[in-house]
């Protein structure tokens, strides 16, 4: 084979399978793309959806170090919450709990009301997870990451 049947059969090829893939990857629906992490730094809500299930999780203020912080956590009816907590991605800080103060249904959801307290370390820049652990009516456990980061130096 000679080098202009790459030139001008492959390259084209390349170049049109990288441009199909682009545009999926910028028009498909998030709510129906099928994760179970998504990242909260940009917004104060993250929905992510996996086996018919669509789990979202919304601070209700801004997430700081040393503060009282109040979530929603949003789940099917037919799924209730085993466990939940937050741990340090860039630093070690155990398990920090996430209690649980309320439920009550809204529509064919459960909405959880709860609260947490992040501690605070030497590293100002922090990236956190919380990991939500599901049973849901057929005994399937899932668990859901959404990631957040707090920075003490951030100035607002």
């Amino acid at each position: 084979m000679n080098p202009t049947f790459f030139a001008r059969i492959l390259l084209p090829l390349l170049v049109f399978t990288a441009a199909v893939g682009i545009f999926l990857n910028y028009t498909d629906s998030p709510s129906i793309k099928s994760t179970k992490q998504c990242n909260i730094d940009l917004t104060q809500e993250c929905i992510v959806f996996n086996n018919g299930q669509q789990i979202s999780v919304r601070f209700l203020q801004e997430i700081e170090v040393e503060e009282e912080l109040l979530l929603t956590i949003t789940v099917p009816n037919n799924t209730k919450i085993k466990q939940m907590w937050v741990q340090g991605i860039n630093m070690y800080m155990g398990k920090n709990a996430v209690l649980n103060d309320s439920v009550y249904a809204k529509e064919d959801k459960k909405v959880y009301n709860a609260r947490l307290f992040l501690g605070s370390c030497s590293e100002p820049a922090m990236r956190w997870q919380l990991i939500i652990q599901t049973l849901d009516n057929n005994e399937l456990e899932q668990s859901w990451f959404f990631n957040f980061s707090t920075d003490r130096n951030k100035k607002n």
